[in-house]
């Protein structure tokens, strides 16, 4: 297996392991309704996601170095920029979907004053799951459309 399929493994499974954690503790977290604590919390989860990945591509380069194929580029690029692609629709879809959400209310006279103290923090977790989605759809994308070998 290549470096740079090996390095999306890796990303897929800390990404779904660790963001899925904080964000079942955000969802725990809001219907408690204290939200005092999620910044700790979300700078946790993206320096655990940093570690591991830097600490486990780390590891997989150092014990496989001596077996390390060379990537064949104009597949494997062709490959990820097709993911990249889809996922960076994906991200536009996602966050004019929620602009859209966030306008409707005006279409009913009314407006986002006098809104909760747990809005901002939904909104800001709703933006952070819609990256670490689409970061997830692009490692997934990339390893099934790079070529076999």
């Amino acid at each position: 297996m290549s470096h740079r399929k090996v390095h999306l493994w890796i990303s897929l499974i800390v990404g779904v392991v660790v963001w899925g954690g904080y964000f079942a503790h955000v969802i725990q977290t809001l219907r408690g309704g204290d939200t005092g604590g999620l910044a700790l919390w979300f700078f946790g989860a993206l320096a655990l996601v940093v570690g591991l990945e830097a600490l486990a591509t780390g590891v997989i380069t150092w014990l496989f170095r001596r077996r390390a194929r060379v990537l064949d580029d104009g597949p494997t690029l062709q490959a990820a920029l097709q993911a990249s692609h889809v996922a960076l629709m994906l991200l536009i879809v996602m966050v004019l979907a929620l602009a859209g959400l966030l306008a409707l209310p005006a279409l009913f006279g009314t407006n986002l004053i006098g809104m909760s103290s747990a809005v901002p923090v939904i909104a800001a977790n709703v933006l952070l799951a819609m990256v670490v989605v689409t970061e997830l759809v692009r490692a997934a994308f990339t390893l099934m459309l790079m070529p076999r070998r």
